[in-house]
């Protein structure tokens, strides 16, 4: 800092504010008390100024005059060292006030950035806002021209909202308008709307023969060998039942008839029904309400809920067959295509293996495709039964159609899932092959294998008066062997046959025949 004579601060003289840089041109003065302080230091007193003895005059005149060398270096250097300080001290000040204007120049940046971003902000929710105004007005313009629209006349849309839901309710201009909403491919477009199948007057329970008497005797001894087995005993050998029916067709099957035979042949089948799918009309039936174990047939269920959840574009995809679905299928000594685990086959094969093959490891693969696993398929399933409106008598518990008291359908039921199941493009294309080649079992059969329906193989050189089309079998105890088929009849109807508790599986299919033979044309 720069003092005048007066001791006063002189900030023109400064030279940080007049912007000098070479410290060492800069004069510096101290205060008049320091200043004044010095000087009572330097002029001692008359006293004090008295020449010690062996001082010379030269000397003395030394002392009296000017400074000697020694202490002009020492003044030097002690205001050297004062200048250095205040050049250390203006340093520091410059900084922190660099630092201060730094900070400021953030603050005021950030502040306007801020600002900035606020206004931004407004202006982009006022032209939303406007946006949406204006949209509400649009569209409140359509929704009044829409309703004046309606008031004038009544449109086609209207209508179609007015039908009943009830297809019984439904005049047969009102069918026809339905039917062409659901939209049916070509194959099914005759289909009748709805899964609710009717008796009619010329609906025919179907009789019972002698052999179907001499049956359900054989039928009470198999019970009565079970009971006496369940007790420890050993039934008679009068009393001990065998097989009736061999797995080949027999020499008999198209011999003679019992006497009250329908068509060629008998109906051996506990339970039965002949649906037309064209009207959804019962033509013939046998215990249709009675509960039964479906065994196979449950995967027409299965692959229809799977084709209902994946499209097209996914058939390539692969699943991994797991561990827990070969155990599975072995201890139940299931149907399988031959899986092994970390097999992995495409969806599309599983379907063909599901339906061809019955296979159990295919019909789980699809599964876990579809749900991630059994348990959450099943539901499903499950779902899909109360979408048919068959929830109060049919229940699932497995893909697989293995048996549980808990998993039950009727012949009825049945006939509405594979109604469905033709109605599904894509399912009805898989059920109507009769061959299919696997890859997927590569540790197995590693060059493939080729797999086909059985039911359609045996049936297709039989007079059915018409083409079977589609079909799937399936066996338990419980249920004995059962069937499912679909048939285009030689006048073109569509028919739906459904059989259980069969003696044999050669007499499931002569079942078929026999009420595609007498019931149509």
């Amino acid at each position: 800092m720069y003092y005048n004579n007066q001791g006063q601060y002189d900030p023109d003289e400064d030279f940080f504010d007049n912007g000098f840089d070479d410290y060492t041109t800069i004069q510096y003065s101290d205060p008049p008390e320091r200043q004044s302080g010095r000087r009572e230091k330097e002029e001692p007193s008359a006293k004090d100024r008295t020449v010690p003895q062996g001082i010379s005059r030269s000397s003395r005149g030394s002392a009296d005059g000017s400074r000697s060398s020694a202490d002009v270096s020492r003044t030097a250097g002690s205001s050297r060292g004062r200048t250095g300080g205040s050049r250390e001290r203006l340093r520091q000040r410059r900084e922190r006030e660099r630092k201060e204007r730094e900070r400021k120049r953030r603050i005021l940046i950030a502040s306007i950035a801020g600002g900035s971003a606020a206004a931004v902000i407004v202006i982009l929710l006022s032209v939303r806002f406007v946006i949406s105004r204006n949209a509400g007005k649009k569209q409140d313009t359509l929704h009044e021209t829409a309703a004046a629209s309606t008031l004038s006349t009544v449109s086609e849309a209207s209508q179609e909202e007015q039908l009943p839901s009830d297809p019984d309710d439904m005049t047969p201009e009102q069918l026809e308008k339905a039917k062409a909403q659901r939209g049916l491919s070509r194959d099914v477009a005759s289909f009748a709307l709805g899964y609710k199948f009717k008796e009619s007057d010329a609906t025919v329970q179907i009789p019972l023969t002698d052999a179907n008497y001499k049956k359900m005797e054989q039928e009470k001894k198999w019970n009565a060998a079970i009971a006496a087995s369940a007790a420890g005993t050993t039934p008679s050998a009068a009393e001990d039942p065998s097989e009736s029916s061999s797995q080949e067709e027999p020499a008999s099957a198209s011999g003679t008839a019992p006497a009250g035979a329908v068509g060629d042949d008998y109906v051996d089948s506990d339970y039965a029904i002949l649906v037309n799918a064209d009207t959804n009309e019962i033509v013939a039936e046998r215990n249709p309400q009675d509960k039964i174990c479906p065994a196979s047939m449950t995967k027409v269920l299965t692959v229809l809920v799977a084709a209902e959840h994946i499209d097209d574009a996914k058939l390539q995809d692969t699943q991994e067959i797991k561990q827990d679905i070969t155990d599975l299928a072995y201890i139940n000594d299931a149907s399988n295509v031959g899986y092994m685990p970390g097999d992995k086959p495409t969806v599309e094969e599983m379907f063909y293996g599901t339906i061809l093959e019955s296979g159990a490891d295919a019909a789980m693969g699809l599964a876990d495709y579809v749900a991630g696993s059994q348990e959450a398929f099943v539901k499903l399933m499950n779902d899909k039964l109360a979408e048919l409106g068959l929830s109060a008598t049919s229940h699932f518990t497995n893909v697989v159609g293995l048996y549980d008291k808990d998993h039950y359908t009727t012949v009825h039921d049945m006939a509405v899932i594979m109604k469905a199941a033709m109605e599904n493009d894509f399912v009805r294309k898989v059920m109507t092959a009769h061959t299919y080649t696997c890859m997927g079992a590569q540790q197995v059969y590693p060059e493939g294998r080729l797999i086909s329906n059985w039911f359609l193989r045996r049936i297709e050189d039989k007079d059915t008066h018409g083409t079977v089309l589609c079909a799937k079998t399936g066996y338990v105890t419980e249920s004995g062997n059962c069937a499912v088929s679909y048939q285009l009849s030689n006048d073109g109807g569509h028919y739906i046959c459904v059989t259980a508790l069969a003696a044999g599986n050669w007499r499931a299919i002569r079942d078929h025949v026999a009420m595609y033979q007498e019931y149509t044309k």
